[in-house]
C-alpha cells in the first residue's frame, strides 16, 4: 500500500471515530434545540445521549489496546 492510501485511510478512520463518537450529543443536542428543555423527557433524551457518547468512546478507547 503506497504512502497517499495509508494517510486517506487514517484521516477517513479518524472522521468515523469522531462521529461514531459525538453523533449521540449532537442528536440530543438537536433535539434539546427543537424542543425547549420543559419536561422530564427532555431531560431523558440528553442524558441518554451523553451516556451514550462516553459508552462509544469507552468502547472505543478498549479497542485499541486489543
Amino acid at each position: 500500500m503506497n504512502r497517499f492510501k495509508k494517510i486517506f485511510l487514517s484521516i477517513l478512520g479518524g472522521v468515523d471515530v469522531t462521529f461514531t463518537i459525538f453523533s449521540p450529543i449532537l442528536l440530543a443536542a438537536l433535539w434539546v434545540t427543537v424542543s425547549s428543555l420543559e419536561n422530564w423527557t427532555e431531560y431523558f433524551f440528553y442524558t441518554i445521549g451523553l451516556l451514550a457518547t462516553m459508552f462509544r468512546a469507552i468502547k472505543i478507547g478498549f479497542l485499541q489496546h486489543d
